[in-house]
């Protein structure tokens, strides 16, 4: 039976399903594909807690031990965890005393800026592959998946921490409770649990459905969330939409037994959630008919690029692209190619389409090219470098809103 993954309702009810999806960071060689696996990716809403969840839900183990995703490849990225790095210093006080743990660290960017303030700084990633980019750049990482196990093991080592970060990973992880629970447990007295994941409002909700994949496990609204957090003796006291991501919460805790001084803005993002009907099934009714129209619409812009030009080409590789070339049914005689500046993904093949993924030099300044942005979350970024590239190139951009434009 399909249960909730944070209050254990057992009566999900559909939202939509994607069918038999590809795990979206395993990238192969064209050798390799025969190895490639495929999971249902099927979204339910739970009545009880109103949780957006996957349900099944893949091992972790089996799409994080390697891991083709580095924060440090995308300028945007990298810019805004600077800028967030900041934040953290101003808001919060934080010094040369000044202890911190990032729970899913991926390859140390946003440590490697705090290292600046407080030496203090730990990360926990289960990838080995990413891990060892931290370490190599001077960013302490533990390998493991982090859970109230791995919390009783660091705070022996390393005792209470003054921040413990969590930025798109606690949607991550299949028994996210338990990980609030592991962050409670390290939180120093007045000390800060920060979390970012995508918000189900401005993504499923309006049509963003290359938001869904197997390490999303959840979608959350700031409801279910605090409800989930209330269950381990935490308590939202700051929330606030931000534009990352394609539409992200930014949620800070703090241990229920600390006095806890609640933002005005908690209560009235609640009211906004209420306003849109997120605690009610019905809402969701229109998700899976906006999948099939995105479809549509993107195969049909498509086919008029490849019209016009000799060449049409993916810009990113990103797990949302993966996402939306596969819903979409799309091959190579759709997009010649991919191009992404991911090391772990150059010279490999998208995961189920099969297209090969190159660096960006595959573009030639001259030729007649179309494309598709996957990488729409970086528009800005990824239309800069076409145009590095050429100065003549219609791109379709698929979300938040299809529409074409023009690179000259």
């Amino acid at each position: 039976m399909t249960v909730c993954g944070a209050c254990g309702g057992g009566a999900l009810e559909p939202v939509v399903s994607l069918g038999a999806m590809p795990h979206v960071n395993t990238f192969l060689t064209a050798d390799r594909v025969a190895e490639e696996e495929r999971s249902p990716l099927d979204v339910y809403f739970c009545p009880s807690c109103t949780l957006v969840q996957l349900s099944p839900v893949v091992d972790p183990r089996r799409l994080f031990t390697e891991y083709a995703y580095l924060t440090s490849t995308a300028r945007t990225t990298v810019a805004y965890l600077a800028d967030l790095a900041t934040a953290l210093v101003r808001g919060f006080g934080l010094s040369a005393s000044s202890r911190v743990l990032e729970i899913g660290s991926n390859d140390g960017t946003l440590l490697g800026q705090l290292r600046g303030v407080t030496p203090h700084v730990l990360g926990i990633d289960p990838a080995r592959n990413v891990a060892a980019r931290a370490e190599a750049a001077g960013v302490r990482t533990i390998v493991d998946f982090f859970s109230s196990r791995t919390a009783i093991a660091i705070e022996g080592e390393h005792g209470p921490f003054d921040l413990v970060l969590a930025l798109n990973v606690v949607a991550h992880t299949p028994d996210f409770v338990d990980l609030l629970a592991g962050a409670r447990r390290l939180l120093a007295p007045g000390g800060r649990f920060v979390m970012e994941c995508a918000y189900v409002l401005p993504t499923i909700l309006a049509g963003e459905i290359d938001t869904i994949y197997h390490e999303h496990v959840y979608c959350f609204s700031l409801r279910a969330l605090a409800s989930a957090a209330a269950r381990v003796g935490l308590t939202v006291v700051d929330a606030r939409e931000i534009a990352v991501q394609g539409g992200s919460l930014r949620v800070v805790m703090q241990p229920l037994s600390f006095h806890n001084e609640i933002d005005a803005g908690v209560a009235a993002l609640l009211r906004k959630e209420h306003d849109a009907g997120l605690h009610l099934g019905a809402t969701y009714a229109p998700v899976a008919a906006r999948a099939r129209t995105l479809r549509d619409d993107l195969r049909a812009g498509l086919d008029r690029l490849r019209c016009t030009a000799d060449v049409v080409v993916g810009l990113g590789a990103p797990a949302r692209g993966v996402v939306l070339m596969n819903h979409c049914g799309l091959t190579r005689a759709d997009l010649d190619f991919v191009v992404d500046d991911t090391p772990l993904k150059q010279g490999k093949v998208v995961p189920g389409c099969h297209i090969p993924v190159f660096d960006w030099t595959r573009i030639e300044k001259d030729g007649n090219i179309a494309a598709l942005m996957l990488s729409w979350n970086y528009r800005r970024e990824v239309l800069d470098k076409l145009r590095r590239r050429t100065t003549n190139a219609r791109v379709l951009v698929p979300l938040p809103t299809m529409e074409e434009v023009r690179v000259a």
